[in-house]
């Protein structure tokens, strides 16, 4: 099976006029569409959960600093590691010369916030960039609460490191066993599943907080200087 390493930008990306912020509302508006899909896209692709408020990757799932060797030429993209310095920029396109001056930046972030399709990581700060949610807060509460029920760890008190970190090799071999029928056949595995790992931890006390804390599915254990000392998934 043949991987796709590196996402592959639609051919309006080669589009000189949709790097200049068109003067016609309209226009504008869809060009500014256009740029917010391309950047979920992009984000999904990268598994990319915050940005800068330049646009760049601030947190990526796969952009790891563990040394993992792929020995394989079948392994999945979604679990290929890179550096944040080897993802491509998503307002740049060296090709054709062109790239998204910051006020057109903004008006693209902007737009993204309004739609619910991102956030700002701090509202008070917004310098510190923005959350993006190719996958809605509920989905991925969903994932993470169905995770602690399939592995039976309801009530028990887990630490942020415990709900974002695996054994990767340990996890991949499992994964690869169900793939080929082969194993338990239950579908799980003790590790953490390909779309939880990883994940940055500031954006999972947000999943928490914003979706399961309100839906009465969670808790979080504060220390005494007022961190978090671990999350209790009911």
């Amino acid at each position: 099976m043949t991987t796709q390493q590196h996402f592959e930008f639609p051919k309006i990306h080669s589009f000189p006029p949709l790097y200049t912020k068109q003067p016609n509302q309209t226009v504008q508006q869809q060009q500014i569409e256009s740029w917010c899909n391309i950047l979920l896209q992009y984000c999904e692709f990268y598994k990319i959960t915050s940005l800068t408020i330049e646009g760049a990757p601030k947190h990526s799932q796969l952009a790891t600093t563990a040394t993992t060797t792929t020995t394989t030429s079948s392994s999945s993209s979604s679990s290929s590691s890179y550096s944040k310095a080897n993802i491509p920029p998503l307002f740049v396109n060296k090709s054709i010369n062109r790239q998204v001056n910051s006020e057109f930046k903004n008006a693209i972030i902007n737009n993204l916030i309004h739609s619910k399709r991102g956030q700002y990581i701090n509202h008070k700060k917004p310098e510190l960039g923005i959350f993006v949610y190719w996958r809605s807060i509920v989905d991925w509460g969903n994932l993470l609460y169905e995770y602690i029920v399939n592995t039976g760890q309801q009530g028990s008190v887990l630490t942020l490191y415990e709900l974002t970190k695996s054994d990767f090799d340990d996890v991949e071999e499992e994964e690869e066993k169900e793939e080929e029928g082969v194993g338990s056949g239950a579908g799980t595995s003790a590790g953490l599943p390909r779309e939880l790992r990883n994940l940055d931890e500031e954006f999972l006390v947000k999943i928490i907080k914003d979706y399961l804390i309100k839906q009465g599915k969670a808790q979080l254990l504060m220390t005494e200087s007022n961190e978090i000392g671990g999350v209790k998934i009911v």
